[in-house]
């Protein structure tokens, strides 16, 4: 990989800016800790950092998270065109030194409707993830917990940020796994929902009587230790301003809780 020119990669390409802010920071959130377990919605991706994951990389993959969908924003300015979206996506994450370890399968679709949706992707975690009890643990936990969040938090409104004024979305729910070395692995499962009028809420749909239909397929991706090293300055400093705005830790639900 020819570092230069991913790194005027990073420096030149063109990323979107969501009309408005959301001043999270007006809420006293919890913010990313030292190899504490959390969860994060970044933009309109989900990720999970199990325990014993270095702040250094919990930031370098929130920014990275962050840079890659802003890019795909600007790349495909159609909010219903969730695939093209999606696609950019990846081809952003694999421009700036991430690796797709194999294909990223088909899309999988099945029928839902509003107030099964939740449900649905609790599902589809299950299966991508089985074999990785501790990721889909972790996983889970994170998606009860937005599940048990008022709708107008602030959490819920950054999620569904890109959702509205579209009947389409596309995000990604992904558990990063780092490595004893300091890179990482992103266990990404890719979402696209489909509806038949413009969405309200992605995780909640409020419109509980109208079909959809989601797309899903699972994806990892991986970041050597020296491509974050290498890499990781330059993605931060691009998008440091809109970190602020678009990175929202939370505490996970004690998975003992009903």
């Amino acid at each position: 990989m020819d570092a230069d020119r991913v790194r005027r990669y990073i420096g030149q390409v063109a990323l979107e800016t969501p009309e408005g802010s959301l001043l999270l920071a007006d809420e006293e959130l919890p913010p990313l800790e030292e190899e504490s377990a959390q969860a994060a919605v970044v933009d309109s991706n989900l990720v999970t950092f199990p325990a014993g994951t270095p702040l250094r990389v919990k930031n370098a993959v929130g920014s990275w998270l962050i840079l890659a969908q802003r890019a795909a924003s600007a790349k495909v300015p159609d909010k219903n065109d969730t695939e093209g979206w999606v696609s950019a996506y990846h081809d952003v994450l694999t421009e700036t030194g991430w690796v797709r370890r194999g294909d990223a399968g088909a899309w999988v679709e099945e029928s839902v409707v509003g107030s099964t949706v939740h449900q649905k992707i609790l599902a589809v975690v299950a299966v991508v993830l089985g074999p990785a009890p501790a990721a889909l643990a972790i996983v889970t936990a994170a998606l009860q917990s937005l599940q048990q969040m008022n709708e107008n938090s602030p959490w819920i409104t950054l999620f569904d940020r890109r959702g509205r004024s579209a009947t389409s979305v596309g995000f990604q729910v992904a558990n990063c796994a780092a490595s004893a070395e300091g890179g990482a692995a992103l266990h990404s499962i890719d979402f696209r929902v489909a509806a038949k009028q413009v969405l309200t809420q992605v995780l909640f749909f409020k419109f509980t009587k109208t079909e959809a239909s989601m797309f899903r397929r699972g994806v990892v991706f991986e970041l050597t230790p020296d491509a974050l090293e290498t890499f990781g300055p330059a993605v931060e400093g691009r998008v440091r301003t809109a970190t602020l705005d678009s990175i929202a830790a939370f505490e996970l639900a004690d998975p003992e809780s009903p």
